[in-house]
């Protein structure tokens, strides 16, 4: 980014100017030494970062701003959150997702993967996560008896439920235990609509007495890669969201 003299590129220079800031005031020769460069580039450096207001002088030496404080947090956010994305890129090696997944879905966010010893891991992680849920907001293109037999359980407890499914779940289920959705409908506790998107996703959206969380399995080939899961604000906000336009976009059971 040498020549580029927007912000982010200027931050993204003179992050160890910034960092050395944070710890405390410093002149320019103390600056030079902290950051071992020589005088000049150290000059150049507040220079740089004082013309965006990311540094001031004071009677004690050059210091942060308020901005340049949140210059440099948004910066390491950033660098943190590119990391997350290299860890699960690895859910992702084969599979083409359609929808737009947000990047606040990786804060914070715990991965969990199969093991050979353990193939079904991700799927458990739906289970435990429906298990602790008033209400339900689901995706789902793949079916899985297990799975389906939580949600189940759950509804006859109490759980209320609206499904986004395609026809193949729907056919799936009435094939394998047709009188768990007959009961399910029957209670009123649950409603499904069905669409044409074949996402190969499960996105589940629950509503806990500590909050909404939400988790996301990627499947290959019909078995489970990985789960995803988190109860970011704004992950939540954007499966809520998503779910909604699925909702409205699908046709009524």
């Amino acid at each position: 980014m040498i020549g580029d003299d927007s912000p982010a590129a200027v931050v993204e220079r003179r992050t160890e100017t910034l960092r050395a800031l944070a710890v405390a005031s410093a002149s320019k020769a103390e600056l030079a030494e902290r950051i071992g460069v020589s005088r000049s580039t150290a000059e150049r450096s507040l220079r740089d970062l004082s013309m965006l207001g990311f540094v001031a002088a004071t009677a004690d030496g050059y210091q942060l701003t308020v901005p340049g404080r949140l210059a440099l947090d948004e910066h390491d956010r950033r660098i943190e959150r590119i990391g997350r994305f290299a860890d699960v890129a690895s859910l992702f090696d084969g599979i083409e997702v359609g929808i737009d997944v947000d990047p606040a879905l990786f804060d914070d966010a715990r991965v969990v993967e199969p093991r050979p010893h353990a193939p079904h891991r991700p799927v458990e992680c739906v289970a435990a996560l429906v298990a602790d849920a008033t209400h339900v907001s689901v995706y789902s293109a793949r079916h899985l008896s297990r799975n389906a037999r939580v949600y189940h359980n759950q509804v006859l407890d109490g759980m209320t439920g609206t499904f986004v499914v395609t026809d193949r779940v729907v056919d799936q289920q009435r094939s394998t235990r047709p009188g768990d959705l007959r009961e399910a409908l029957d209670l009123g506790r649950i409603d499904i609509r069905r669409t044409d998107r074949d996402e190969p996703v499960t996105l589940v959206l629950a509503e806990t007495p500590d909050g909404p969380e939400v988790g996301l399995v990627l499947y290959l080939d019909g078995t489970p890669r990985g789960f995803v899961g988190t109860d970011d604000p704004a992950a939540t906000r954007w499966a809520r969201d998503l779910h909604e336009r699925l909702w409205q976009s699908a046709t009524p059971l």
